[in-house]
């Protein structure tokens, strides 16, 4: 995974689809989200790569390279590509 064209930028991902994480700024765990809208849920992760240090936000719940959730106003539908969350700009 690269951070490339096809994903929604880090800043559309913030100020379009309006993401929420925890009242501490901390990302939420999955006994915080389970219970909501599975639409609104992306699942925060990491490539897995050393030399890419980006984080990704993919659209439902996922487990592999996971480092917790954030919820969007926004809901995501099938076709909604994944988003940047952290651009790893070295």
């Amino acid at each position: 995974m690269t951070a490339s064209s096809g994903f929604i930028s880090e800043d559309e991902f913030f100020d379009e689809w309006a993401v929420q994480a925890s009242l501490t700024g901390d990302l939420f765990d999955y006994r915080d989200v389970v219970d909501k809208s599975r639409a609104n849920v992306w699942t925060i992760v990491e490539s897995g790569d050393d030399l890419d240090e980006t984080w990704y936000a993919l659209p439902g719940f996922h487990f592999v390279n996971r480092l917790g959730y954030v919820m969007t106003a926004r809901p995501w539908n099938d076709t909604t590509p994944d988003a940047i969350y952290f651009l790893d700009n070295r």
